[in-house]
C-alpha cells in the first residue's frame, strides 16, 4: 500500500500545492484548561457508532449491540474527559491528556439535551443501546450541531443536567458576546487565548480532512483513467 505524504508540495499530477500550516495542539492540554477555571468538567462515556451500523435493519443492530461480533462492528462506549471552557467543548482521553481528541466543539452552534427512552426524535437503534449503558452510568445527554451529533453517558441525571445547562448557558453567552451586547461583562484573557487556539486546531484538522479527500478523489480519477487506457475494442 502506498504511503501518503500529506505535507508534500506536489500532488499526484505533479502540480505544486502550498504546504499546510501546522499548529501545536499541546497548548490545549487538559491540565492547562483545568487551570483556567472551566465552566464544567468531568468524566463521561462517549458513544462511538460504526458508519454502516445506522443502515442495518433493527434485528441486525440488536445482534451487534449484544457484542456477538467483532468489537469494531458494534457500537462502543469509550471513556472521555470533557472540559467546557470559553466558547468550546473539549474531549480528552483522561484528565491528563496532552491533546484533545478530535476537534473542539464550537458551542455557539451547538444544542444540548438529555435523552430519554421513547423520545420521538431519537432513533430506534439508540433506544436499543440504552439497555447497554456502561457500568456506573444511567443517563445520556446529546450534543449536536448541523455537522455532527454525539452522545455521552454519565453517572446520574443530575450530572447530565449540569452538562446540558452549562452548554446552553455557554451558548447564550457566546451569542451575546458575538453580537457585542456584553461589553461590560469581563471575558478572561486566558479564555480568549484558548478560544484562538481551538479555532486554529479546528482549521488544521479541516485542512487535513480536505487534503485527504482531495487525494482520494485524485487517486480515483487516476485509477479510472488507467482502467480506460487498458480497455480495448474487439471486432
Amino acid at each position: 500500500m502506498r504511503r501518503r505524504n500529506i505535507n508534500s508540495s506536489l500532488d499526484n499530477g505533479g502540480e505544486h500545492i502550498a504546504p499546510m500550516a501546522t499548529y501545536d495542539e499541546t497548548h490545549l492540554s487538559a491540565q492547562a484548561l483545568l487551570a483556567a477555571s472551566p465552566i464544567h468538567s468531568g468524566l463521561a462515556m462517549k458513544l462511538h457508532v460504526p458508519v454502516f451500523y445506522s443502515f442495518l435493519p433493527s434485528p441486525m443492530q440488536w445482534l451487534l449491540s449484544k457484542s456477538w461480533c467483532p468489537t469494531s462492528w458494534s457500537p462502543q462506549w469509550k471513556r472521555r474527559y470533557l472540559i467546557a471552557l470559553g466558547g468550546y467543548l473539549y474531549r480528552f482521553k483522561d484528565e491528563n491528556g496532552a491533546t484533545p481528541k478530535g476537534a473542539p466543539v464550537t458551542i455557539d452552534i451547538t444544542e444540548a439535551r438529555i435523552i430519554s427512552r421513547g423520545d420521538t426524535s431519537t432513533s430506534n437503534e439508540f433506544n436499543c443501546l440504552l439497555d447497554l449503558l456502561p457500568d456506573g452510568c444511567d443517563t445520556v445527554f446529546e450534543v449536536s450541531s448541523l455537522a455532527k451529533t454525539q452522545y455521552f453517558a454519565v453517572e446520574s441525571r443530575e450530572e447530565a443536567l449540569a452538562w446540558v445547562n452549562s452548554i446552553r448557558q455557554m451558548r447564550q453567552d457566546s451569542i451575546t458576546r458575538n453580537m457585542g451586547h456584553s461589553k461590560d461583562v469581563p471575558y478572561p484573557k486566558q479564555w480568549e487565548s484558548f478560544d484562538t487556539s481551538a479555532r486554529r486546531l479546528q482549521q488544521q484538522k479541516e485542512r487535513i480532512k480536505n487534503r485527504m479527500s482531495a487525494l482520494d478523489q485524485k487517486e480515483q480519477e487516476m485509477q479510472t483513467l488507467g482502467g480506460s487506457a487498458n480497455m480495448g475494442y474487439f471486432s
